[in-house]
């Protein structure tokens, strides 16, 4: 893909995994909510909130806790902004299109690894919402 060659499409039963367990993941903040939740900006700003509930009781949470999270992150990407999901270097991202045939890369799950480290600093909210802009503008 434009030469980088670290960047993988996933296939697409890795694709139905992920979003199944996007789905459950949405289930889940949605009973945490208290309502229904879809992939949209809402779903990311509780989905912020989500985590740091979860930090709270579980400062490292483990490995499966960590893809749903990215997973809901990452389908949001794929709903709104057609993205695709790939890995680079080991990491889930996103692949995007924008103007002009081009393409973003949307890194979710270092994304999650940061949040979860530095916490709200690193908003996935914030990163969403200027992430957002970057794919309109190209």
């Amino acid at each position: 893909m434009d030469g980088e060659r670290s960047v993988t499409l996933l296939s697409e039963e890795q694709v139905r995994d992920l979003v199944a367990l996007a789905e459950q993941a949405r289930v889940d903040l949605s009973r945490f909510a208290g309502q229904e939740i879809a992939f949209d900006v809402e779903a990311v700003q509780l989905l912020d909130e989500w985590v740091e509930h979860h930090l709270q009781e579980m400062p490292d949470p483990p490995v499966r806790t960590r893809l749903l999270w990215t997973s809901l992150l990452g389908e949001m990407f794929r709903h709104r902004h057609e993205g695709w999901w790939a890995l680079r270097d080991g990491k889930l991202i996103m692949v995007c299109p924008v103007e002009g045939g081009n393409w973003r890369l949307v890194a979710v799950r270092e994304q999650i690894d940061r949040r979860i480290a530095a916490g709200m600093s690193e908003s996935l909210t914030y990163f969403y919402n200027v992430s957002r802009i970057e794919l309109k503008l190209g």
